[in-house]
């Protein structure tokens, strides 16, 4: 039992590694090649985790062969263009000017109602008022909508001094988060400054967030 549990943990440890090294995306952002390889991934951990009669090194070698040679691929995708558009494909245009391409839509394979479902969840729900609509090479709908139907922007509006620029996530749960505070300038003196002023101490704080310009918003812990 124990020597499963320690290989459970060793492969484990293994394969975050190797998810890690291969980058941070989402399963539905993912190129084909890096779905493959992560089904590949957890396919090959599963076997040392179950079997303790095969070698653990049975589960890593090939899991590390396979991180090595993606992280190949995607240098050589990045190097030359017709292997990454043999690989990765092209990106495709399902709607322009509001006329949606059915010949894209059949070479896809997506019907309507994946298409009205893609848009939906980017709160359009008026195909006629998309401008452009495009598949990426992962997957993801891209969508730009006719300028009419495009909220103002503060230029438009002749706001000049509209604050604009990163929020971070300064403390939470009690615990300061120095590499988002870092980002946005906030020290650990002034946290502190901040919160003898706000009459709180680490404890008392659920969320803390704040931007460059010194701007801040607390939420207090209501479970402690």
């Amino acid at each position: 039992m124990y020597i499963s549990l320690i290989r459970t943990i060793i492969l484990y440890a293994v394969v975050i590694f190797a998810v890690r090294v291969m980058g941070k995306r989402q399963i539905k952002e993912m190129q084909a090649s890096e779905i493959v390889v992560t089904l590949m991934i957890s396919n090959i951990a599963a076997v040392p985790m179950q079997e303790v009669g095969v070698s653990i090194f049975a589960g890593i070698v090939p899991i590390i062969s396979l991180v090595v040679m993606e992280v190949a691929m995607s240098y050589f995708m990045l190097k030359n263009r017709k292997f990454r558009e043999m690989i990765s494909g092209f990106p495709v245009v399902v709607i322009e000017k509001g006329e949606v391409n059915q010949e894209a839509m059949q070479t896809l394979r997506l019907s309507n109602e994946d298409l009205f479902e893609e848009l939906r969840k980017k709160d359009i729900f008026d195909i006629s008022s998309v401008d452009y609509a495009i598949i990426e090479t992962d997957g993801v709908l891209s969508v730009l909508q006719k300028n009419e139907y495009l909220p103002a922007t503060a230029e438009q509006m002749n706001v000049a001094d509209c604050k604009s620029g990163l929020n971070a996530l300064i403390i939470s749960d009690g615990c300061i988060d120095t590499h988002s505070a870092g980002l946005v300038g906030w020290s650990e003196s002034k946290i502190s400054e901040v919160l003898a002023e706000q009459k709180l101490t680490l404890d008392d704080v659920y969320i803390m967030s704040g931007n460059a310009d010194g701007d801040f918003k607390i939420v207090k812990k209501v479970l402690q």
